[in-house]
């Protein structure tokens, strides 16, 4: 609330600033103040009425559950960097990066030097590290903000530019070496990696601290190729070891990979999706059981709209863009304030579902940009301003990120990260 206020404020102030600018009202005039009052007033009402449509609202209880059931897994050993890129899988990075740490995380991880920069202006100090990348032309100019972050590095330029940087300001810059074991992404290749590495050590400036790697399939039933993804990024850390460097942090699990294969855990694990109270994949939830982890996982996001308008429509009446939907009999929908730029797949057309006082509603027509149709029974008594379920449980029913992605073809990491994050998120 307090930042909805202080938009309105800003807004306000803005509106009054600009017009007194072009000589149009005085500061102390009635008519400065009447234009001021109406224009709080409209602003008020439109957050409002925003605010009270549609929301995502976070269970903060449910983070700390999750969060829990995987130190108990790992034990005292194994430190925990909670993964909050991508606006922390579509549940808000800052509130998110602060919960977790919170409820016991030892680090934070994000996706880029600017997600970092975001949770440092957001007075978070916990350790932080970036996963992936940062841009070179941009460093020296944020440095100053998150210098005590810990950076990945991969290349020979990378580690220069942070070396010069680190003797700058007479402070070693926390570096961890990425190693592509099979991904194909950004890292250095098993075989080049100690001739690498041995240089990066040589540089001034630099703190190496952690060597890292990521898995491509660790959610598969088969954990072949993951175990041997597992065996080069070892043989580098034991050829390194051999040559007198002990690196401090290994770390490689994702939340699939800590689940089920203990072996990849190395003394840190990176926790994503689980976090979040979702399974990275049906193939995980399976070997979990079976190797008896007693993990129960408890989805965090529930995601809510309200009904804006009701009618009755004939026989024969089509629904939405292209017609697509045409009634066999007098059916009564719902015009819902939702549609794909909220995040609400177009691929739900005709066939998503959403929960209206405990009831599944399909989906009739085409998913627009803004609105969305859905069947309602007569017998639940439907109300404009009731409240409606995307994603989440109401009553008995619940609505899934898994069966969302089913039926748009594609994995639950999509449909909770697209969710639009101008969506207001509330942390109960």
């Amino acid at each position: 609330m307090k930042k909805i206020f202080g938009f309105i404020q800003s807004a306000t102030t803005l509106f009054i600033n600009k017009r007194q600018s072009l000589g149009i009202i005085a500061r102390s005039s009635i008519y400065a103040r009447t234009t001021y009052g109406l224009f709080l007033f409209f602003v008020i009402y439109v957050i409002i009425l925003v605010v009270m449509l549609t929301y995502l609202e976070i269970d903060k209880s449910a983070i700390a559950h999750n969060l829990r059931q995987i130190k108990q897994l790992v034990g005292p050993k194994v430190a925990i960097m909670a993964i909050v890129k991508s606006n922390a899988y579509g549940h808000g990075m800052v509130e998110m990066a602060q919960i977790a740490i919170k409820a016991g995380a030892n680090w934070l991880g994000v996706i880029s030097d600017s997600e970092a920069l975001i949770l440092r202006q957001a007075k978070i100090k916990a350790p932080i590290f970036i996963l992936s990348f940062w841009d070179i032309s941009a460093i020296r100019a944020e440095f100053v903000y998150i210098r005590d972050c810990d950076f990945p590095v991969y290349t020979i330029e990378q580690a220069k530019i942070l070396s010069q940087l680190g003797q700058k300001i007479r402070k070693k810059i926390n570096v961890h070496i990425k190693i592509d074991t099979g991904a194909s992404r950004v890292g250095v290749r098993p075989d080049e990696a100690v001739a690498f590495i041995k240089k990066i050590k040589k540089m001034p400036g630099l703190n190496l601290c952690g060597i890292f790697t990521h898995y491509a399939a660790s959610e598969d039933g088969d954990q072949t190729f993951t175990n041997q993804q597992t065996d080069k990024f070892t043989k580098v850390i034991n050829a390194l070891e051999k040559q007198g460097i002990n690196i401090l942090f290994k770390h490689a699990a994702c939340s699939a990979a800590t689940m089920i294969n203990r072996q990849t855990r190395f003394n840190l694990i990176r926790l994503g999706i689980a976090l979040y109270g979702l399974w990275p994949s049906p193939d995980t939830k399976f070997l979990s059981d079976v190797k008896n982890n007693h993990i129960e996982l408890r989805p965090a996001l529930t995601w809510k709209t309200r009904i804006i308008q009701i009618k009755d429509l004939p026989t024969k009446t089509s629904i939405g863009y292209d017609c697509t939907y045409r009634t066999n009999k007098k059916i009564k929908i719902a015009i819902l304030p939702i549609g794909y730029w909220d995040g609400y797949d177009r691929k739900l057309s005709n066939c998503g579902e959403v929960l209206i006082r405990g009831h599944r509603c399909p989906v009739r027509g085409r998913v627009c940009m803004n609105l969305t149709m859905v069947e309602i029974p007569d017998t639940i008594g439907p109300k404009v301003g009731d409240e409606v379920i995307l994603l989440g449980r109401q009553g008995k029913q619940e609505i899934t990120a898994e069966e969302l992605a089913q039926k748009v073809g594609t994995i639950n990491y999509e449909i909770i990260a697209r969710i639009n994050p101008l969506i207001i998120r509330k942390y109960v």
